[in-house]
């Protein structure tokens, strides 16, 4: 799966998620599991916060620029951590310590899950060099190219790719993909090894580091976070299904945060050590920079954070944690301000997409309970230790705002995916609606849910155990020795009988990574096509095809550089009807012209229901058009500009 050049951009990437935002998530004090989770969302949220200002500051997006802005960032708040330390503040917050032997199982647990995540991948893509082709993925790949070739980090830079006779009046947070855009260019590997391995990294480290930084802000014990950490690869609905369908990856970078986010907050609130404010300021922008729609998530869950607490102790949270929570939040709206105006102009186009429901309410509840994500077979024993653990969970107080979340997100996703009322569609249009991405965020609470059930049973039987012994044999150390047997054989159980769904779950992404709707051969045509073509000239192209993947394989533009399901822009609409005809047609001629297209384009696989451009038909026919490559599923011709209608 991975050949050398994916081995490079999968180190690059790993180096530079963790590096920046491990030096200054470190100086602002934080150790262990809980730094090593954090740092990746600390990354972004670096990369985030820069991504607009370098444009209005005239700097170009790159490694080096990026890497001052870090080494700047950590300064600051490396001079500010000195003079608290001149002021008798301890730099280092201390938390309760795990054992030796807990942070061994911590550590075997996320290479368990690594290796669930990697058998998937492996399975699915045939190889991270292959392309993924779901519906979203040529936008991603097209942005990263797009930043990385121009330095632009603006989020209204990628505006070319769905708008581009409109560049100011698209949107799109763009932080995921400044991300990519460094490991393109330091790796050197192309768009798909890029986008493949950044996957790679989400599910195999970030996703069950974030999980274990949750639990270790709480003060929970090393083996919830271990059990938690276990079965975090192997559900469906996230991070799979995301995957999947729609290719939504920077959604799914945005959601491997959300863990992390309340990680430090928690540990901000309960020590009120204030550095770890400012990181809490820089995570929440970050996740806003990554998907707008993970603010709404935050907010779901925080929203039953901060009614627990003050529940638990109102006067304490009134005159402590209130003036904190207000200050923060108002770092964040400055810091994310870019992407709060950018994503309000978007509002309405997003209120108003509606996916029609799929189900009824009731097996859509079932659906979602079960784990079933549209399969013939529920996940039956994740769903099994979710429900346990939910309602242990509960009992236990600790994450009961995880839970309330937990029910929260399920309502929307039955209203999402059985429900067609007006009302339906307007609570869930932060998610356009769409059932894959709210299923995605019950995931979790879910995870930590089926961890502590875990944990639960494992504890449970070694105490039967024990009452067993002779309580001359009950010491410390045989309790510990019989849990890790215990625990041992419970994982090994779960595994032998779901092999942690990852056949299930590669089974559904094959289809994206095993796709007409860019073959090999129209891959290797895209390639030739960068040989060809030079630098400035469009090349025409239709809105359903593999060929909008162009401009991230070959580095030449095309007309269309997105899947369009609506009418494009005036004068590509135009050519998409009658390019064909621009012979004799004057206003296709003048627009062929003012776009300087010099070539055309076509592909054999079309995705969905998309029916071949009626401009783009027989053009083998076509006078004034000179064949410069052709292979049996893409063909690539020369427009001659004299035949051009005058």
């Amino acid at each position: 799966m991975l050949d050398a050049v994916a081995l490079l951009a999968a180190l690059v990437t790993v180096v530079l998620l963790w590096v920046p935002g491990l030096a200054l998530a470190a100086t602002a004090g934080l150790r262990g599991w809980l730094l090593i989770g954090a740092a990746p969302a600390v990354t972004m949220s670096l990369v985030g916060i820069a991504a607009p200002v370098f444009p209005l500051a005239g700097v170009q997006w790159n490694l080096w620029t990026f890497l001052v802005w870090c080494v700047v960032i950590t300064g600051v708040m490396g001079v500010a951590v000195f003079l608290l330390r001149r002021r008798g503040h301890e730099l280092t917050i201390p938390q309760n310590p795990w054992s030796a032997s807990g942070h061994l199982t911590v550590v075997i647990s996320v290479v368990v899950a690594a290796i669930v995540a990697v058998l998937v991948l492996r399975a699915a893509t045939h190889g991270l060099a292959t392309v993924p082709q779901g519906w979203d993925a040529p936008f991603h790949g097209n942005a990263i190219r797009l930043i990385a070739e121009t330095g632009n980090s603006s989020p209204r830079a990628l505006a070319w790719i769905d708008a581009p006779d409109n560049p100011g009046g698209s949107f799109y947070p763009n932080a995921y993909h400044c991300f990519e855009a460094l490991v393109y260019h330091i790796s050197g590997a192309d768009v798909p090894r890029v986008i493949n391995t950044g996957m790679l990294v989400t599910t195999t480290l970030t996703i069950p580091l974030g999980t274990i930084a949750l639990v270790r802000a709480i003060g929970g014990a090393a083996g919830f976070a271990a059990a938690s950490a276990l079965v975090s690869t192997s559900f469906a609905y996230y991070p799979w299904d995301l995957y999947q369908w729609g290719q939504l990856f920077p959604y799914a970078a945005a959601l491997a945060m959300i863990m992390p986010f309340f990680a430090v907050l928690v540990r901000w609130l309960d020590t009120r050590a204030d550095r770890l404010g400012v990181l809490v300021a820089f995570l929440g922008a970050g996740l806003t920079a990554t998907h707008s729609a993970s603010v709404f998530v935050a907010a779901g869950f925080g929203v039953f954070l901060v009614l627990q607490r003050l529940i638990t102790d109102p006067r304490d949270w009134v005159r402590k944690e209130l003036p904190r929570l207000a200050v923060a939040a108002v770092a964040i709206v400055v810091l994310a301000s870019a992407y709060l105006l950018g994503a309000s102009t978007m509002a309405g186009a997003t209120a108003a997409f509606d996916w029609p429901a799929v189900t009824s309410v009731s097996r859509a509840f079932g659906d979602a309970v079960l784990f079933g994500s549209d399969a013939p077979w529920p996940q039956w024993l994740l769903a099994l230790f979710t429900i346990a653990g939910l309602l242990l969970l509960w009992q236990d107080g600790a994450l009961r705002w995880m839970v309330a979340g937990y029910a929260l997100f399920l309502g929307l996703l039955v209203a999402a995916a059985g429900l067609d009322a007006p009302w339906a569609q307007a609570i869930t249009s932060p998610w356009w609606n769409d059932r894959f991405r709210l299923a995605a965020i019950i995931i979790l609470p879910a995870t930590l849910a089926a961890g502590w059930a875990l944990q639960a049973a494992a504890r449970a039987v070694t105490d039967k155990v024990l009452q067993r012994l002779p309580e001359t044999t009950r010491s410390r150390r045989t309790a510990m020795s019989v849990l890790a047997v215990v625990a041992i054989v419970l994982a090994g159980g779960y595994f032998g009988q779901s092999h942690g769904y990852a056949t299930r779950n590669a089974d559904r992404m094959t289809w994206t990574f095993d796709s007409p709707v860019l073959t090999p051969l129209e891959h290797q045509g895209l390639i030739e096509t960068g040989k060809i073509v030079k630098n400035g000239e469009l090349i025409m192209n239709d809105r359903g095809d593999g060929t909008v993947w162009s401009y991230a394989i070959s580095g030449r533009r095309p007309v269309i550089g997105h899947f369009q399901g609506s009418a494009a822009p005036p004068k590509r609409e135009l050519l998409l009807e009658k390019f064909n005809r621009f012979g004799k047609d004057r206003q296709v001629a003048e627009a062929i012209r003012s776009l300087n297209v010099k070539y055309v384009m076509v592909g054999w696989g079309m995705i969905a229901e998309f029916k071949r451009a009626e401009g783009l038909k027989e053009l083998d026919s076509v006078d004034g058009l000179t064949p410069v490559y052709r292979n049996p599923e893409f063909q690539l011709y020369r427009i001659d500009w004299d035949k051009l209608a005058g």
